[in-house]
């Protein structure tokens, strides 16, 4: 696998006289794959040690690129084509490319909160004197504050609060493990929450759970989103707001904040790289938007 260009060139004539590809398709295939080449280069992997990872990665930078999903797509396929074809020439023992997917013709994504929303957001929960708002702010705190899914959120024990390390495990999809660090904020919300509320409660002493309702049972989802959708409610903000925005605004804020693709990924509890890519996206448009309203000639 010394001449990658090389192997490159027999792609595109086993492709061109086997499948009758045009010239243009041949052409096409030959600048991805020329593109592809560069970018291995720059990073100094060996050829023969390219991965799934690695892929996945060269996709996200064309998508930092500006490359329409459209176009990655294409050069996903011709990805596939190429590693297949490298797998039959028993050039790789395996196709890296099976478990990659090409990306969606249009970018969805998702909703994100503003700075602005949520401090009206805890500035409201930190006057607020109705019933459960303990709870409502430690639930608010631990959404926005380790990016859990709603039903990680509700399967939270007592026992997976640890104040001393400052982290909370979560089981994830798939009953997978992870520990997220979390602030300052978060842990005093469940302190608090521990100490002035649950402890009112009777909760059964076989019962873990750490979010509790009033009869000491464990809350469900609809409990956990019916408190966001009160918050919401009570200062008007956008109707589409629910518990899975406070995961969005988690990682978009920690991807503004300068956070590794790679660290944002473990803490939302993504099995691929892939996954976290729509949040580079979304910090592309805060982008756009920081420079629309701030420079002078925009």
């Amino acid at each position: 696998m010394n001449n990658f260009k090389l192997l490159i060139e027999e792609f595109l004539d086993s492709n061109t006289i086997e499948k009758g590809n045009s010239i243009n398709t041949k052409d096409a295939y030959k600048n991805d794959l020329s593109q592809f080449n560069s970018w291995i280069k720059s990073k100094n992997i060996p050829y023969s040690q390219i991965t799934e990872s690695q892929v996945e990665k060269y996709l996200l930078f064309l998508g930092k690129r500006g490359y329409e999903n459209s176009t990655i797509s294409r050069k996903t396929a011709c990805l596939k084509a190429f590693f297949k074809f490298l797998l039959k020439e028993n050039i790789y023992k395996k196709n890296i490319m099976d478990k990659i997917s090409r990306p969606a013709k249009k970018n969805l994504l998702p909703k994100s909160l503003s700075s602005n929303e949520i401090n009206k957001i805890f500035n409201y929960l930190e006057v607020n004197n109705s019933k459960n708002n303990y709870r409502d702010k430690a639930i608010t705190e631990i959404l926005y504050g380790c990016g859990l899914r709603i039903s990680e959120l509700i399967s939270l024990n007592t026992h997976d609060i640890n104040f001393e390390e400052s982290t909370i495990q979560c089981t994830g999809k798939g009953n997978k493990q992870r520990v997220i660090p979390t602030n300052d904020s978060c842990l005093k919300a469940i302190d608090d929450y521990i100490q002035f509320e649950r402890s009112q409660i009777k909760v059964p002493s076989e019962n873990q759970a750490l979010l509790v309702n009033r009869n000491g049972s464990r809350i469900t989802r609809q409990t956990a989103w019916n408190s966001i959708k009160s918050i919401i409610n009570k200062l008007k903000l956008d109707s589409d707001i629910t518990p899975h925005t406070f995961r969005h605004t988690f990682a978009t804020d920690l991807l503004k904040g300068g956070a590794n693709l790679r660290q944002v990924q473990e803490m939302l509890g993504h099995s691929s790289l892939s996954a976290t890519q729509i949040y580079t996206m979304l910090d592309n448009e805060w982008i756009k938007r920081e420079f629309l309203t701030s420079h002078p000639r925009a």
